[in-house]
């Protein structure tokens, strides 16, 4: 080595070697064994790897876990520990992000209003650092939601407790006549709230269905997708899409569908409330259809718009 050259580092001489050597070296045999069976190396390096993305606030950290499970374990907990939502995985089987991570990485626990119903209990007893909530959700669900609170607990502060955003269900709903009467209908997913496009445009979906396709046909109930302008008072959709049970899909793309927005409340980030009316009037296929949709909901998440489709 020359003069003022650096030592090279030894193999292994660092955080992640350190954690690997440190655990193997304090394995028993029987796991050790079980992990050769398994031809598993990967394992070690995965969980020393979670451990260290957590503790060093770096979801980015997490792209080097290999364990599918793991990572998304590891971008759950160290975007959290980060408090950036923007960093937080997809939902499992939903638009948009988990709605537990954006909730407790934006450090406001009235997000929880955006989960489902099991997983806002865990995201309540996550925020508050509670075990309590976590003893009252089915057995087979009480460990993990024990293993997170556990894990983000000495990163999260405890946050304040807040006034639930979820509205009222009859403030959502559909209202279509019937003869001279009016029907209305509730939209249980208004109530997990809407999104926000990176470029402020206010997005009327469900979480689970997605942007209604071309082909799509209503079964059970009506499938919806509104794009506006995210600004008070009136104005036409950016574009809009509507499934009825009976009908073919209608769209503002095809001229099928017209659909009039109008935000009393206009949001601007997470959280935010948004609150209004749309009133659709289409026709096809020798149907005609008018309908309006009342929301007064919040903002779950802010994404990308090509996420939603």
């Amino acid at each position: 080595m020359g003069l003022g050259e650096t030592p090279a580092a030894a193999p292994g001489d660092d955080p992640l070697g350190r954690c690997v050597r440190r655990n193997r070296e304090a394995m028993g045999p029987e796991l050790g064994r079980a992990l050769a069976a398994l031809q598993d190396d990967a394992l070690l390096e995965d969980a020393c790897g979670l451990d260290l993305a957590v503790r060093a606030r770096a979801p980015e950290r997490c792209a080097s876990v290999r364990l599918s499970s793991l990572r998304e374990t590891c971008a759950f907990r160290a975007s959290i520990a980060a408090a950036r939502p923007e960093a937080c995985p997809p939902a499992p089987g939903l638009r948009g992000r988990d709605p537990v991570c954006v909730a407790l990485a934006s450090r406001n626990a009235a997000l929880c209003a955006a989960a489902s119903l099991t997983e806002r209990t865990r995201c309540l007893a996550l925020s508050a650092g509670d075990p309590r909530p976590c003893e009252a959700l089915d057995p087979l669900l009480r460990p993990s939601c024990a293993r997170d609170l556990e894990a983000v607990r000495a990163v999260l502060p405890a946050l304040p407790r807040a006034a639930p955003i979820a509205p009222e269900e009859s403030l959502n709903a559909w209202s279509t006549p019937a003869g001279d009467a009016s029907v209305e209908t509730p939209v249980p997913w208004l109530l997990r709230g809407v999104f926000l496009d990176e470029s402020g445009a206010l997005w009327i979906i469900d979480p689970a269905l997605g942007w209604p396709s071309s082909d799509a046909m209503a079964l059970e109930r009506t499938l919806v997708g509104v794009t506006a302008p995210s600004r008070r008072g009136s104005s036409l959709a950016l574009d809009a899409a509507l499934v009825v049970a009976g009908s073919p899909a209608m769209s503002t793309a095809d001229g099928t569908l017209r659909a009039a927005v109008t935000l009393t409340h206009a949001p601007r980030r997470r959280g935010g409330r948004a609150a209004g009316t749309v009133v659709f009037d289409g026709a096809r296929g020798g149907r005609s259809v008018h309908a309006e949709l009342r929301f007064d909901t919040f903002v779950r998440d802010v994404v990308m718009a090509a996420s939603l489709r």
